[in-house]
């Protein structure tokens, strides 16, 4: 219910010249001074993440992942290579020229491989699920990217609004405090009294303090997402998320079906076991024989009857004995995959509580969350009009104390809408959906 102006400002008017009266020198640092237009969440959420550590290291791990295929498939690429050789020697008394010293010699060589058995095939498919899995990895973490602006944008609201409510009680408890100077100078109150006022003002003050640091703190965080690290945002807009009180929750077990096969975090996960998978595979085949074909073409200064200026053939090599190398990469591909099978299952355990914990809450918040809240604005709505008309019959000297009231269920509201709002991103985000559609898809408020 909108308040008559008159009265909050009068209060406000009079609580501020105490304030700066005596505490002028004592005030914390200003914030950044506002943008010219207010942040909405849906030009939040839309900033660009090129630029975000997390996912620069996901785009790192993906181009790293590309290259490694590329090696990979070098495999089956011609090697061409070129031999030279500048030589003196003393040539055997039985040589056909005994009197030529030099030996030089240039060619060209191309090898190409031809089979392995399998091997390679094993190769391949390990990189080509490393890829997806990156690929995987990089839509997980910008969709987590998203989500992390989502609370730290939510962070400053709630942290606007705290120091609201913390700043008007440090008015009521200032204005209290000096009262109570000015009857224990007339000698109707005692020292006790007094002290208690002020431990209740230096509380106040505090407190008030303490909020306007998160409010500065929290900026930081929200700039720093954005990608704007010297630009603090100013004023931010509340959006309009009312109707996530009222958009149907959806079925427990559909919801957590959706979660398990669609959650992206997960999903790369399961593509790099399968790359670990067929990596055991070309661990096990490391003895495998290969074939390969290759093309000689050389020139010698010094003539000998073994040596060809041409040669070309099909080559098997069989490798028959390597140590224990086979038996440690098998080793290590097979710890791999038992790693990897182990961050699936406990990723699997992570979004069935995250997804438990995301449907209750929106239960919770939808129901009692939003009943709480509307309690406690009547409450406010209704202390409001009894001090007001206390304050219009000069029975009550202020309305601080119900401003102050009203600011808190403002708060709460805002607290309970924020706490709706990211259940429902949390979900979309497991589900692979978008957070910005989750958020407004059933709400009027215009798009940027």
């Amino acid at each position: 219910m909108p308040r008559p102006l008159s009265f909050r400002l009068a209060f406000w008017l009079a609580s501020a010249c105490f304030v700066w009266v005596n505490f002028a020198g004592l005030q914390p640092a200003a914030l950044a001074a506002d943008a010219p237009t207010a942040l909405s969440l849906q030009t939040a959420l839309a900033a660009p993440l090129q630029d975000q550590y997390t996912v620069m290291r996901a785009e790192a791990e993906l181009a790293q992942a590309r290259a490694n295929q590329a090696q990979i498939q070098s495999w089956y690429d011609p090697v061409v290579t070129v031999n030279a050789q500048l030589r003196a020697i003393k040539p055997s008394r039985v040589a056909p020229d005994p009197d030529n010293h030099a030996d030089n010699a240039i060619g060209i060589s191309l090898r190409q491989q031809l089979f392995d058995f399998g091997r390679q095939s094993a190769r391949d498919a390990a990189a080509h699920e490393q890829v997806r899995g990156a690929e995987l990895n990089l839509a997980a973490q910008t969709q987590r990217q998203k989500l992390l602006i989502m609370k730290a944008f939510f962070a400053v609201l709630l942290a606007d609004q705290t120091y609201t409510v913390a700043n008007e009680h440090m008015a009521v408890a200032f204005v209290r405090f000096d009262k109570i100077k000015d009857r224990r100078e007339l000698g109707m109150l005692s020292d006790d009294d007094l002290a208690q006022a002020q431990i209740d003002y230096e509380n106040a003050l505090f407190a008030r303090s303490e909020a306007d640091a998160n409010r500065r703190t929290s900026r930081r965080i929200l700039a720093e997402l954005l990608g704007t690290p010297n630009q603090l945002p100013g004023k931010l807009k509340t959006p309009s998320l009312d109707a996530l009180f009222t958009r149907p929750a959806p079925e427990f077990d559909e919801a957590m079906k959706q979660v398990l096969a669609e959650d992206p975090s997960l999903h790369a996960l399961r593509a790099r076991y399968q790359a670990a998978v067929h990596g055991v595979d070309a661990a096990r085949d490391h003895n495998r024989p290969s074939i390969y074909a290759e093309l000689n073409a050389d020139q010698y200064q010094r003539e000998l009857g073994s040596r060809d200026p041409l040669r070309a053939g099909i080559y098997l090599s069989v490798p028959l004995y390597d140590g224990r190398l086979r038996d440690a990469d098998l080793g290590k591909a097979q710890a791999t995959r038992m790693r990897l099978a182990a961050d699936i299952a406990e990723r699997e355990a992570q979004l069935r509580e995250l997804c438990t914990a995301a449907l209750e809450h929106i239960a919770l918040y939808q129901k009692a969350g939003l009943s709480r809240a509307k309690a406690q604005a009547n409450a406010a709505d209704l202390n409001f009009t009894r001090k007001q008309t206390l304050y219009q019959m000069e029975k009550a000297t202020d309305l601080g104390d119900a401003m102050v009231q009203e600011s808190a269920a403002t708060l709460l509201r805002l607290r309970t809408t924020v706490a709706l709002a990211t259940a429902w991103a949390s979900l979309a985000e497991m589900q692979n959906q978008s957070i910005d559609q989750a958020l407004f898809a059933a709400t009027s408020e215009p798009r940027p």
